[in-house]
């Protein structure tokens, strides 16, 4: 048995990705863990490779480089919003961290995702549906991981080692955006819904606003291909605003309801940042 619990530092990982705008005091973090904070550092700092302090500014440099990309929000405005206390200093962070300012890093948008994101002409049927989702919980488990399958895999197989009656729901949460965060430092998380209490297991909040929700149809092979034609196409081609929280993949049908991977059907969801624009979608409540 290892000498620390994981649930208490996932769910003070969760905290603090939860709260990385915000001065976050020593004894939150204690109480939460249950640990010291020196202990705490020790041990977050092995499990995930950065301590809490190095974590912290790079969720707040990481999600003003989101916003940037993804939302018409003024720097100056993204700069308080992601916790910096004036844009000067959030200029210089951001600078040391990409090797840009927040003003190229934006004008660059469109050349950056199509460099990761080809534009490909839209399929007819990747139009999304615009739908309200309120808020739920899943119990999580998490891993390091560049979205290589079969690092993803391994980590669905020992989730679903868990003594669980029945599950309603399968969720992958995209926690970073690989056009940002290096490869190195990516998280997965595998999320299910179940009524079932899962003590050794730490849980989190999922939802609770509106949604873009595009459909990929098959294997989880080709699901780079539809991220290609939403944000080199679709994205690129609308005047959309989404927000700098993770992506979520739903796997509707998957393993457990269907025989082959060619019947796989899976949902992907973006949090909707401004709505004043989608006037000419359905909005489904």
């Amino acid at each position: 048995m290892s000498d620390f619990n994981l649930k208490r530092i996932y769910n003070t990982r969760n905290f603090i990705e939860m709260n990385y705008n915000q001065i976050i005091s020593i004894n939150s973090l204690e109480d939460i863990s249950s640990y010291s904070y020196r202990n705490l550092q020790r041990v977050f700092y092995s499990l995930f490779k950065e301590t809490i302090g190095a974590y912290q500014t790079r969720l707040k440099v990481e999600n003003g480089y989101k916003k940037l990309l993804y939302s018409n929000a003024q720097i100056s405005d993204i700069a308080l919003e992601v916790g910096f206390a004036d844009v000067q200093s959030f200029s210089k962070t951001f600078k040391k961290h990409f090797n840009c300012s927040p003003s190229v890093a934006r004008n660059q948008k469109e050349a950056l995702l199509n460099d990761i994101h080809p534009q490909e002409t839209i399929s007819s049927n990747l139009k999304p549906e615009i739908l309200f989702i309120p808020e739920i919980t899943a119990y999580y488990s998490s891993c390091k991981t560049s979205y290589i399958n079969p690092e993803i895999e391994d980590l669905w197989d020992a989730l679903l080692e868990n003594e669980i009656t029945t599950i309603s729901d399968f969720f992958g949460i995209i926690t970073d955006d690989l056009v940002i965060t290096e490869k190195s430092k990516c998280t997965y998380e595998a999320c299910i819904v179940t009524e079932t209490v899962i003590k050794n297991l730490p849980s989190k909040k999922l939802f609770g606003g509106k949604y873009a929700r595009f459909l990929h149809y098959g294997s989880y092979e080709t699901l780079e291909d539809t991220y290609q034609q939403i944000f080199g196409a679709w994205f690129l081609n609308n005047d959309i605003e989404i927000s700098h929280l993770p992506v979520i993949e739903q796997y509707i049908k998957n393993d457990s309801n269907c025989s082959t991977s060619a019947d796989y059907l899976t949902a992907i969801l973006f949090l909707l940042f401004n709505l004043s624009i989608l006037d000419n979608y359905a909005i489904m409540l």
